[in-house]
């Protein structure tokens, strides 16, 4: 389909970034990944589906990027409750502001900071914690860490739920690798080939 660049911003993190006009809405790209209002809100989205939204009073998510995932709690699955959203790059929250007006969305808060440090320094639990933490088309190996998956543990409340963009074309041994490092009290669903390369976790803490 086609898509017209109606812009684009220097990032340090993230080099170039590109607004796009697609079939009637905006859309953020990085070089080789689409990163928010396109493949990735419905990729999300094949997550949230398995998840009781009726259940979760509070969400954390951790790489708002445009914040597509607020857009699709509020729109697309009726979640009224508090949002906080974490962005590395202060460049996305500009433009999640400017050409997404994430602003017009009340009770969310937005928080510049590297997802995997602001853990530790955060003492609020979550019954529904989003991770998508990609860098263009990777997601940095310390995303994959027990160390960091300890620290989720302790930010999730009791049978709450984790939805965790994995990666893309990820091999079954690196699924296997990340199961490996997952706590004991997660349970979880895997679902492959969304979108046709993404995997998807959703992970519920049970005890």
């Amino acid at each position: 389909m086609d898509k017209k660049l109606l812009r684009f911003y220097p990032s340090p993190i993230n080099r170039r970034l590109k607004i796009f006009w697609k079939e009637g809405k905006k859309i953020l790209n990085t070089k080789n990944a689409n990163y928010s209002y396109d493949g990735l809100q419905e990729v999300l989205n094949k997550g949230l589906d398995r998840i009781p939204m009726e259940e979760i009073n509070s969400v954390l998510v951790l790489g708002m990027g445009g914040g597509c995932v607020v857009d699709s709690l509020r729109n697309k699955y009726f979640y009224y409750g508090p949002i906080v959203g974490v962005e590395l790059d202060p460049v996305i929250i500009e433009i999640a502001e400017k050409e997404f007006n994430i602003s017009q969305y009340d009770d969310v808060k937005i928080i510049q900071a590297d997802a995997k440090r602001f853990l530790p320094t955060h003492d609020k639990k979550y019954d529904l914690i989003v991770v998508d933490v990609f860098i263009d088309i990777k997601v940095p190996k310390k995303f994959y860490s027990p160390k960091f998956w300890k620290k989720i543990e302790d930010k999730i409340e009791d049978n709450g739920f984790v939805l965790f963009n994995a990666g893309i074309d990820l091999s079954q041994k690196d699924i296997d690798a990340f199961l490996d490092n997952i706590p004991d009290s997660f349970v979880y669903f895997i679902k492959t080939n969304v979108m046709r390369s993404n995997t998807v976790f959703v992970l519920q803490k049970v005890y």
